[in-house]
């Protein structure tokens, strides 16, 4: 009998309410500057994680979209910056709930998947989706198959298809041809979206003791060049479709002390990019 098919919708199950530890092995794989834990994640009937703030009845929601980066779960529930985000908002008079989607290892593709087949119906016309670009496409960028890479982690169909036709794009042209799905699909329900792109460590191999540690001075150039061809992408892109856009990657590139690892906020980085992103993202609010 043949095996059942089926799209995966990455998300996190609901209605949870439990501690969550770092792995065995995870704290050699940071700096040290990640938190002892264990965490709380609480999430929703829907699966979005927990802000552990009071919102206002009748408050409008912003889903933000993302991989880890998004997801923060080795991050006490109020110092995630999504958390900080809804609090500083409120603050300057804004009734918003903001939904935690941040999903470890999504990528942009099942990003999309998630966008149309559960954020559309949850919180269509008038809604706000602020879609963080995920670092992990890192990986599969440049691949062959690209985001329909058949492993389990990355394919868009489970149990993984090995792709048959030779002409799939993939780097720039895969990147872009599903933003502009994104694009369309808001524009044709309605849906007031950001696109932003995710901060990373970014220090000089030789300099850096993490990266020193962690990888080659090869796979260290390899990386800067894949994270300089996707951020020329989307900065044509942006350019050409005229989407509401925070680039945080730039802000960020001098900040390589908020982070614990190469793609994740400490704790004091959840504190300096909280303030800084709720004020670009109010502007676009505001608009």
């Amino acid at each position: 009998m043949s095996e059942r098919r089926y799209i995966r919708l990455k998300e996190s199950t609901p209605n949870l309410d439990g501690m969550r530890n770092r792995p065995d092995g995870y704290l050699e794989a940071t700096d040290g500057t990640i938190g002892d834990g264990p965490w709380r994640v609480r999430t929703d009937e829907h699966g979005f994680i927990m802000t552990g703030n009071e919102t206002a009845e009748g408050a409008s929601p912003i889903v933000f979209l993302g991989d880890s980066f998004v997801e923060a779960t080795f991050t006490p529930e109020d110092v995630r910056f999504v958390s900080q985000v809804e609090r500083r908002l409120a603050s300057h008079g804004l009734k918003v709930r903001c939904l935690n989607a941040g999903y470890s290892g999504a990528t942009t593709l099942q990003l999309f998947n998630v966008f149309l087949n559960k954020i559309v119906p949850l919180v269509g016309r008038g809604g706000t989706v602020v879609f963080f670009l995920p670092q992990s496409d890192l990986p599969i960028y440049f691949r062959p198959h690209s985001y329909w890479y058949p492993t389990d982690r990355y394919a868009p169909l489970l149990p993984p298809v090995e792709p048959e036709a030779s002409d799939l794009p993939r780097g720039s042209g895969a990147l872009t041809s599903i933003l502009g799905l994104a694009v369309w699909a808001a524009q044709e329900f309605g849906i007031d979206l950001v696109l932003v792109t995710s901060p990373h460590r970014n220090a000089q191999w030789a300099t850096d003791s993490y990266y020193h540690r962690m990888i080659s001075e090869d796979q260290h150039t390899s990386l800067v060049q894949r994270r300089a061809d996707i951020r020329g992408a989307v900065q044509r892109f942006v350019a050409d479709s005229g989407v509401k856009f925070i680039d945080a990657d730039a802000e960020f590139l001098d900040k390589s002390s908020a982070f614990y690892d190469e793609l994740h906020l400490n704790d004091e980085g959840h504190d300096i990019f909280s303030p800084w992103f709720a004020d670009q993202l109010r502007l676009l609010l505001d608009r």
